[in-house]
């Protein structure tokens, strides 16, 4: 009869409806979810996998996302941990499709000023790649400020003894383009 293949045509149109409409929610939503998703959270879904970030300055560091922090991401490379400020961050290649939050209030206040005063504590050597030119200096954190840390700068593989410092020098974070292990 007529009337039954009517009623199954508009049956079937309102399923298709409500499909979309269905459809288009889920899509909503997603996109909402999108913006509020930070650069960290991004890059804190990728730990475990291997990226390539370009920073601002052109250097390109390639490596396994280990740690994410709420300014700083560390790759291990074949030379080495690199810690690339957020600021630094040109462009990153290789994502997978996941985020993440932050794991506790804790790690969301760790910013690069309680990265370099760990590093002081710790008298790590390290080598800091300076953004504007790509200059590295050696040497070990003595001071860390609110916005800056200096570095008792000493020559490539001396230790940091008050006879081999050749200098200290001031360092703002915003001129870190990477934190290099010299270890």
């Amino acid at each position: 009869m007529r009337w039954d293949a009517l009623f199954l045509d508009l049956e079937s149109q309102f399923a298709a409806a409500d499909l979309i409409a269905v459809e288009n929610e889920i899509a909503e939503r997603t996109r909402r979810e999108q913006v509020s998703v930070p650069l960290m959270g991004r890059l804190r879904g990728q730990t475990g996998s291997v990226v390539r970030i370009r920073t601002r300055c052109g250097t390109v560091f390639g490596g396994e996302v280990h740690h994410v922090g709420a300014e700083w991401v560390v790759l291990g490379t074949g030379s080495g941990p690199a810690m690339i400020p957020a600021a630094a961050i040109g462009s990153v290649e290789g994502l997978g499709r996941h985020t993440a939050p932050e794991r506790s209030a804790v790690t969301a206040r760790l910013g690069l000023g309680s990265v370099f005063r760990a590093f002081a504590r710790d008298r790590t050597s390290l080598t800091i790649q300076l953004a504007a030119d790509g200059t590295r200096i050696n040497g070990t954190i003595d001071r860390v400020g609110r916005d800056f840390f200096e570095l008792a700068s000493v020559p490539s593989g001396e230790l940091r003894r008050p006879d081999s410092v050749a200098s200290v020098v001031l360092i703002p974070f915003s001129s870190v383009e990477a934190v290099l292990s010299r270890s």
